[in-house]
């Protein structure tokens, strides 16, 4: 670590280091109480795991969480009036999208790529291929017509190259460009994704994780 660096920047760099290796950590035990956890997948430490049931959790290969979601495998509800706690696995499947503050409760099957709008409560299970949202989540659309309706979006709309634009590259000129377009109308960032695999950017994928088999795949119904 150079020793030019700043005060501030140290500590920080120190912190980032430290953040890092508390992550590993909890993974790791995760893993070691018997949930699946595949590979790149966004593992935040804003992601809320039941731990007590962690071994009832599966989730696949490329799953994004936005912040704050939360994943619960039981129901404390039965438990003041019968003594009994309900527990259920919670599965999702690989290339899912979660929305910020999503609730997912136990029992339920999501996927494979489905995208959840943020704010949803997913209290029963969801199908493949759809975009989903609201309290209970239900579909209303499908995973193709979501794409193509923003294809036809992008064509239109100004795009910016996510590496020159991501935070700690942000000029004060670059700001006030960005700023400008998004009052004008739609904005996209563009190669976002790309940045996260070289390492050079956005979400911290688990890249080294060699996948168990996950937790047997239920038939529930998904209306």
């Amino acid at each position: 670590m150079p020793s030019s660096l700043h005060p501030i920047a140290l500590l920080a760099t120190l912190k980032a280091r430290l953040d890092a290796g508390r992550r590993a950590h909890r993974i790791q035990r995760l893993r070691d109480r018997g949930m699946h956890i595949g590979r790149d997948v966004n593992f935040a430490d804003h992601l809320y795991i039941d731990e007590e049931f962690c071994a009832l959790i599966s989730i696949g290969d490329s799953t994004f969480f936005g912040p704050e979601c939360m994943i619960l495998a039981q129901d404390a509800g039965p438990e003041a009036a019968l003594g009994a706690l309900r527990v259920g696995s919670v599965v999702l499947h690989p290339s899912c999208h979660v929305g910020a503050r999503t609730i997912i409760l136990p029992g339920v099957e999501i996927g494979p790529r489905t995208v959840i709008a943020a704010n949803s409560v997913v209290s029963r299970s969801l199908p493949p291929d759809t975009v989903c949202g609201g309290r209970p989540a239900r579909p209303f659309s499908t995973l193709s017509q979501y794409i193509e309706s923003h294809r036809r979006r992008l064509e239109a709309a100004r795009t910016f190259e996510y590496a020159a634009y991501d935070d700690p590259n942000l000029s004060p000129e670059r700001r006030a460009a960005l700023v400008s377009a998004v009052l004008a109308g739609d904005v996209y960032m563009v190669g976002g994704r790309s940045a996260e695999l070289q390492g050079i950017g956005g979400r911290t994928p688990l890249a080294t994780y060699v996948p168990e088999l996950p937790i047997a795949t239920m038939s529930r119904p998904t209306d």
